[in-house]
């Protein structure tokens, strides 16, 4: 549980706050403290020494690993890195066989890339089955009614837009009792919730919204069993055939440097600590602004880090927002609002006066 002064002293790290009331960290959270110093590192300390530093970084890759499984509660080698979390969903799911027939079930309103590459399944047989989920607090219910004759269901663990947080054991037990291949995008999760990726059978992330180190590196985390059923379609000397790795060459190591110093930074706050204080002010912040009269569309029971408020013209209250210090995103017909550990009480406050304040103006 964070203190007064922990929050006090972590505050100091992000200056940026100093300067506007930051509620964005599900768009890209502020970079931890020590990211831009250990890339620069990897350049200064270990490529200065050209190929002879490659035990070094190979060291640090290891490291890694080692903290993303014990984070996501997978083995080391289910994990694959790329580029982003698109990229590396991308390679995943033209890896996986695909028969003519075979039923796709997401959500109509799922994210774009999950959607897309779903979508590219098409060109070899496979049909979509979207979904309508016009209550949120159905979204899992009305996955798992949908999962008769599926091979595969996507889902975001937690979705873009209304920030509904799907009941992943749920859905995980439904698939594997219906014989259906669970694919999903966590990147709205990981580092603001517990994750038990094994759930799934493919799960993807990527680390510059809650894991706060920037752009330039995705991760796939593979089951066993999915893995052996794969065969990547992207090779290089890293994964030559018949290797099962969707990995072809080498991952971003300057990337790799800035993720093990956020990820040293966040576990040394305490990944419990960090999960109950997102979870805290979630809370509080949809409560004052539903005790304030505004629609949250993110269930109470099913939410994670993001806030989603339905208001009209979104893009023009996020602009309105803006000019008053309060920063914060317009996705499709929702103001969505991230509070991160770094956010207080003073900012929830400062964001539903703002949001009052623009109410009371709207014609």
């Amino acid at each position: 549980m964070f203190n007064d002064s922990t929050i006090a002293a972590l505050r100091r790290d992000f200056p940026y706050l100093a300067q506007c009331t930051y509620l964005d960290s599900g768009a890209t959270g502020l970079a931890a403290p020590g990211t831009g110093a250990a890339a620069a590192h990897f350049y200064d300390a270990m490529q200065s020494r050209g190929f002879d530093g490659r035990p070094d970084w190979m060291a640090m890759r290891t490291r890694v690993e080692g903290e993303l499984a014990a984070l996501l509660g997978v083995a080391p080698d289910w994990l694959d890195f790329g580029s982003s979390s698109t990229d590396v969903l991308n390679r995943a799911m033209q890896a996986v066989p695909v028969s003519p027939g075979d039923k796709i079930v997401l959500a109509a309103d799922e994210f774009p890339s999950v959607l897309a590459v779903a979508q590219g399944l098409e060109t070899r047989g496979a049909v979509l089955d979207l979904i309508d989920i016009p209550d949120e607090s159905d979204r899992t219910a009305r996955l798992i009614a949908a999962l008769p004759g599926a091979r595969y269901v996507a889902v975001s663990h937690v979705h873009w837009e209304t920030g509904t947080r799907v009941d992943l054991a749920a859905l995980s037990t439904a698939c594997r009792t219906a014989g259906a291949v669970l694919v999903v995008d966590g990147v709205h999760a990981v580092g603001a919730v517990p994750v038990d990726a094994a759930l799934a059978d493919l799960y993807v992330t990527s680390f510059f919204k809650w894991t706060m180190a920037g752009f330039g590196l995705g991760l796939s985390v593979t089951s066993p069993l999915l893995r052996a059923q794969m065969t990547p379609q992207q090779r290089g000397y890293a994964n030559p055939a018949p290797s099962k790795l969707l990995q072809p060459s080498h991952v971003n190591y300057p990337g790799l440097a800035a993720l093990e110093a956020a990820l040293k930074y966040l576990a040394e706050l305490g990944w419990e600590a960090i999960f109950e204080r997102v979870a805290l002010l979630q809370c509080r912040l949809a409560d004052q602004l539903r005790a304030a009269g505004f629609d949250v569309v993110t269930p109470r029971d099913a939410a994670a880090g993001l806030v989603s408020v339905t208001v009209p013209d979104p893009e023009r209250w996020a602009a309105d927002l803006a000019k008053r210090g309060v920063k914060l995103s317009a996705r499709g017909a929702v103001l969505r609002i991230a509070p991160h550990i770094y956010n207080t009480q003073a900012d929830l406050d400062a964001c539903c006066a703002a949001m009052i304040a623009i109410a009371g103006h709207q014609p």
